[in-house]
């Protein structure tokens, strides 16, 4: 892994570890990992979910709200650029409705940039402001929808002016790369993965995951040569390509570049030719991908490597869930897009892997697999009887 030691210094990555909130005082959020505190505004409900913090100003886990997400990276108006293209990969009718700007809020030097686009018929106001705090970008970002009535005044420059940041801006993080990022579709299915294991070769590996005719998934990989690493203004540009048997592919990319961040890693790729098979359109690899980290394993008996969570568990249903339906697909090829996790009276799991199907107009459910598993993801196909791990 020699190559992967020389190239860190190029890599703007460092991960850090999150915290649960911790309640200072009245009506601030301490969150203690993040080196903020939040001033809540009165009657409104606040919680740290995964890497997002949320405040919800009528029902929670609605709109409007204000979300808090921080990213390891110091230029603002580059994270922008990423995030904007980001956000296009999203919503097919985005629009910027107001360009990034400069603005002062309280003491705070920020950017604003605002966007819209519609969910479900109507028009949602998504804005975002982003200040820039010892290296890290912190994103303050509001929803709303006005033609309901969902809003929420002054509250986003509000929790931006009385947030306060702290001085142990250093305390509960840990520098390093992710064993990996992943990009999955919306229905879950992982698209692209970049190992930085070395489990197929010593340098970064992509994997890509395309629909064939019938209509399981192949794989194709490519070696992406850490030391033909230039920095340019889109991070980390990749300039000698291959494929695992040794092939040259460089001269099919006009682009591929990498940014890493806190929580994550932009790719930015632009083929030469539209296609990387000439299949179907969602063969293109083109594009902007956020990605984000993910445990990678190796798997013994395949001698490759295999992706699996950051952190041993027990893990919570929705992500033995996930990994079930990775590990379907690691064994048969098709990913089932639904799964269900039921908890059962002896603390143990089942799982039922599907999807929904329409005949003749008719909508019914096309079983792939149910399993049971305890907390760790250990236990049986229900179907066939046999010992499984979902997680190598």
């Amino acid at each position: 892994m020699k190559k992967r030691s020389a190239v860190l210094c190029f890599l703007l990555l460092i991960c850090m570890v999150f915290s649960s909130v911790s309640w200072a005082e009245e009506h601030y959020d301490t969150l203690v990992n993040w080196n903020v505190r939040i001033a809540v505004p009165e009657g409104a409900t606040a919680v740290l979910e995964g890497n997002e913090y949320y405040i919800y100003a009528g029902q929670a886990g609605s709109i409007p709200y204000v979300m808090v997400r921080i990213y390891r990276v110091d230029d603002a108006e580059a994270f922008l650029k990423d995030f904007t293209a980001y956000m296009r990969t999203q919503y097919a009718d985005l629009k910027v409705t107001a360009d990034a700007g400069r603005k002062t809020i309280g003491d705070k030097d920020c950017f604003e940039i605002d966007y819209s686009y519609s969910v479900s018929g109507y028009e949602v106001r998504d804005r975002r402001i982003v200040t820039v705090i010892d290296g890290t970008v912190y994103m303050f970002a509001s929803k709303e929808v006005e033609a309901l009535g969902m809003t929420i005044g002054s509250m986003l420059e509000d929790v931006v002016a009385d947030c306060e940041f702290l001085s142990d801006a250093d305390a509960g993080q840990k520098s390093g790369l992710a064993d990996g990022y992943l990009y999955r579709l919306s229905n879950g299915m992982p698209k692209y993965w970049l190992d930085f294991t070395g489990a197929v070769a010593d340098n970064l590996v992509l994997h890509c995951y395309f629909r064939s005719s019938d209509p399981t998934f192949y794989e194709k990989v490519y070696i992406l040569d850490l030391s033909s690493a230039v920095t340019t203004e889109n991070g980390l540009k990749i300039l000698k390509v291959r494929d695992q048997y040794g092939f040259d592919h460089s001269n099919r990319f006009k682009d591929l570049s990498l940014r890493f961040y806190l929580d994550g890693a932009v790719m930015t790729v632009e083929r030469d030719e539209k296609t990387l098979a000439g299949g179907p359109e969602d063969n293109i690899l083109t594009g902007t991908y956020l990605m984000r980290p993910v445990g990678v394993r190796a798997d013994g008996s395949k001698k490759q490597s295999v992706l699996c969570p950051m952190e041993d568990g027990p893990y919570q249903p929705e992500e033995l869930g996930m990994w079930a339906q990775f590990y379907y697909f690691r064994n048969t090829g098709f990913f089932p897009p639904e799964a269900e996790v039921i908890k059962n009276a002896d603390g143990t799991f089942t799982v039922h892997l599907y999807e929904v199907l329409t005949t003749d107009g008719v909508e019914h459910t096309a079983t792939s697999a149910w399993y049971t598993v305890d907390a760790f993801g250990e236990g049986q196909n229900d179907i066939t009887g046999k010992k499984i791990s979902l997680i190598q």
